[in-house]
This record gives structure tokens, C-alpha cells and sequence, in this order.
């Protein structure tokens, strides 16, 4: 080998080593700042004091909202949940409530977020939680991958740390910079977003469709229902004198399981069920809203099969409301 070859690979070698050494500092400075930012303000970082997210996707804004200070009290869910308003009912029930549902999410997800809040509130005022057809599954299937941010909800902070290094981080980064200069104002804190600015009253209905009786049902069904003893496992850990409001959402009255069906005898189970959690506990209540009235065959009361519309919503805040101050006896009336 002669002495230019050897220099050459010398200073290809000095090179690499500059790359990766460069490379390197660079990571460390992104992840120092993604610290000091905490883009996603989930109160593990975040050391220059920003508060707030502009983030429009609940499956992480839900994080910094459920940590907030502020919120003794919590609303939880999917969609189906999403029109009750914690500016309607903080005032009703002398609670701060704080809006926690995450559409699309399953109820691991749901659970994820109340434990997280849960961490984050050693004395809770209240808690409201919807409980829509996936919550009386007989089986625990597995999430899908990728589904729901389980490590933003989760206690492992160097999981977390892990996961600053993606497109979204930063998208969530530049966000909190922007709201720590002033350039942009953070999201309402309270959670509250109406699903009818997209969809205003009068615009969208749903169609009423002929139905069909379904045959009578003799069987039996089955009264197990692995989610419920995930969410009586974590009410039950609460001090006895902490209210919980669990409530069925309801639909359009085509799809209310007709009586003497299999559907409304797995309804009637799985209500049954859920209402254990909360029987006998002060201040705290069980409300299926999920009838066929007057109220739900009105077409102009619904976006579409199961999501309601604010005149319902305010009739069912009136009646969590009651709930919370008189428990199993409150009248419901809707």
C-alpha cells in the first residue's frame, strides 16, 4: 500500500468519524429541545413552562388536557360523548370538568386516559363516562398496532423519550413553540369541540329506513363482560365518596334493540352488569338513554345514527347533573 492510499483512508476515516460525531450532537440538541418543549405537554418534561396544546387530535391533546390542574372532574368516551359540554355542567354541579373523549379510540384506550387522569388528580371531584357497544364485547381482542398512544399514557418515561423522534413530535413541537412566542393561541381548555360546526343543524340527518322485526329470542346470553371488570376494578379504587355518572348514549330510535330480541337481551346484560359498579355508591348513578321516544325519532335531533345533536345533549347534562346530586334517586326525565 503506498503513502497517498494510506492518507486517503486516514482522512475517510477522520470524515466518518466527523459524521456520526455530528450526527450524534445533532440527535442530543432535538432531543434537549423536544424536552425543554415537551410537544406533547404530558407533564414529563417540559421546562420551559409552556401551557396548552393547539393539537387538533384528542388521542394526544387528551394528555395534556387530563393533567391539567385546573379540572377536578372528568368526561370520558367516544364520540358519542362528545357533545356534553363541561361549560354546561361544571356550573351545574359546582365541579370542574374537563372534556376526555377520544373518538375512535376502543375502551383500553378510554381506560388509559383515566388512569392517566387519575394519576394526575389525587382528589377527584367527578367522572362521567359514556358507554357506547364496545364496551359489552364478551372478549378482549388485542388493539390494533399503532391504533391508540398507549406510551403517551403510560409510565415509561424512556418509552416516551423514544418516541419524540417522529414526524408528529415535531409537528406537535413547532405548535407549543408557536404558543410559547404568542404567534398562536392554545386550544380551549376545557376540551370542548362541537362536532356540529361540521355538521350544522339542518344539514345532515339521518334517513329513516323501513325495519324489520327481528324473531323472538328464548336463548340465553352471556353476562361476561371483560371491560366491565376492568373499569369496576379502577372505580373501586376510588374513595367511596368520589361520584361517578356511568351513562348509555343514545341513538336513533331504528337502531334501539327491539324488545324480545337477542340484541336487547345482550342491552339488558350488559347493562346489568355495569350497573353493579355503581349501585350503592353515594352521588353516582347508572342512565341508559339509549330509548325509542319522542326525542330519538326525531330526525332533526340526530347527525346521523348515533350522534345526537345539542338539545339532547343539554336534556342528558340536566339529568348527569341530577345524578351527581342525588345519585340512584335523581329523576331522569327524557
Amino acid at each position: 500500500m503506498n503513502s497517498s492510499t494510506s492518507s486517503s483512508d486516514t482522512a475517510f476515516g477522520r470524515c466518518l468519524k466527523a459524521c456520526f460525531v455530528t450526527l450524534g450532537l445533532g440527535a442530543l440538541l432535538i432531543l434537549a429541545l423536544m424536552m425543554a418543549v415537551d410537544p406533547y405537554d404530558s407533564g414529563r418534561f417540559g421546562w420551559l413552562g409552556i401551557e396548552g396544546v393547539t393539537d387538533k387530535i384528542a388521542l394526544t391533546a387528551n394528555a395534556s388536557r387530563a393533567r391539567d390542574p385546573h379540572f377536578d372532574s372528568a368526561i370520558f368516551g367516544n364520540s358519542t360523548g362528545q357533545l356534553l359540554n363541561p361549560a354546561e355542567l361544571s356550573p351545574a354541579t359546582g365541579a370542574r370538568f374537563v372534556q376526555l373523549v377520544a373518538p375512535g379510540a376502543d375502551p383500553s384506550g378510554h381506560l388509559a386516559i383515566l388512569d392517566f387522569f387519575l394519576r394526575h388528580h389525587p382528589h377527584v371531584g367527578a367522572l362521567v363516562i359514556t358507554l357506547d357497544d364496545p364496551w359489552c364485547v364478551h372478549g378482549l381482542a388485542p388493539p390494533p398496532r399503532n391504533s391508540f398512544p398507549f406510551w403517551l399514557y403510560g409510565g415509561n418515561t424512556l418509552e416516551y423519550a423514544g418516541r419524540l423522534f417522529s414526524w408528529s413530535a415535531i409537528d406537535r413541537l413547532a405548535q407549543r413553540i408557536a404558543i410559547g412566542l404568542g404567534g398562536r393561541q392554545r386550544m380551549n381548555p376545557d376540551g370542548f369541540w362541537s362536532y356540529e360546526e361540521v355538521w350544522p343543524p339542518g344539514e345532515r340527518q339521518p334517513v329513516i329506513a323501513p325495519q324489520q322485526e327481528p324473531p323472538p329470542f328464548t336463548g340465553k346470553v352471556s353476562d361476561v363482560f371483560p371491560v366491565e371488570a376492568l373499569l369496576g376494578d379502577a372505580i373501586r379504587k376510588l374513595p367511596a365518596d368520589v361520584p361517578v355518572v356511568l351513562l348509555v348514549p343514545p341513538t336513533f330510535y331504528t337502531i334501539v334493540p327491539h324488545p324480545g330480541s337477542q340484541a336487547a337481551a345482550e342491552h339488558e346484560a350488559c347493562t346489568t352488569a355495569f350497573k353493579r359498579i355503581v349501585a350503592g355508591r353515594p352521588h353516582s348513578n347508572f342512565i341508559d338513554y339509549r330509548v325509542d321516544n319522542a326525542l330519538t325519532r326525531d330526525p332533526a335531533n340526530f347527525a346521523d345514527l348515533i350522534h345526537y345533536r345539542a338539545k339532547i345533549a343539554r336534556k342528558m347534562e340536566v339529568g348527569i347533573a341530577a345524578s351527581l346530586r342525588l345519585g340512584e334517586a335523581a329523576k331522569i326525565d327524557f
